[in-house]
């Protein structure tokens, strides 16, 4: 099923869409959970956790990009499981390493203004845009995926160091952006 179809199925409230989702989608979904979660079985659980999210959605009412939508239901999924699970151990994971990195030169998530949010996408997508092709792989590979530092270096062929001065450089250049656009941090 193309996602036209999975939309139309979703309406109709047609249960086999779910395994077409499940075939289109499945491993992209526990992928961006994997990033965050670091667990397998963790991650199948989130899977299953986006499908019955997806499936309690207004189908009517689900955007265009299908897949961006499922990817970020899994995202936000995948962290709220993670803390979750820190909370209970009060572990040290990757995900918010990263986190920590970027809080910096991100606004307070618990800002509920809806323009102040879609305001904030804008400015990421803007800034996204203005990245090198490399630099933009590198910055969603360490923030978006939450792959740790190594595994930046390994995928890229870089330095530790290197690595680490160039998100340095593009946090900076975001925050400098962000200040430009006038969104508070």
């Amino acid at each position: 099923m193309n996602p036209k179809e999975i939309k139309a199925a979703l309406i109709r409230r047609d249960e086999a869409v779910l395994e077409a989702v499940k075939r289109r989608y499945g491993a992209y979904i526990r992928k961006t959970a994997f990033a965050v979660l670091r667990s397998e079985q963790d991650a199948e659980e989130v899977e299953n956790t986006v499908y019955l999210k997806m499936w309690r959605s207004e189908a009517e009412a689900l955007p265009g990009d299908l897949k961006g939508y499922l990817g970020m239901l899994s995202r936000q999924t995948a962290i709220d499981q993670l803390r979750r699970i820190s909370a209970a151990r009060r572990g040290s994971r990757e995900y918010e390493t990263a986190l920590d990195e970027l809080s910096e030169v991100l606004p307070d998530p618990g800002n509920g203004d809806p323009a102040d949010r879609l305001a904030l996408k804008e400015a990421m997508s803007a800034f996204l845009k203005s990245l090198r092709a490399r630099d933009r792989q590198l910055f969603l590979c360490r923030y978006w995926y939450a792959m740790s530092i190594r595994e930046c270096m390994e995928n890229f062929g870089m330095k530790e160091s290197a690595v680490k001065t160039a998100l340095h450089r593009m946090r900076e250049k975001l925050k400098e952006q962000l200040k430009k656009e006038g969104i508070p941090l």
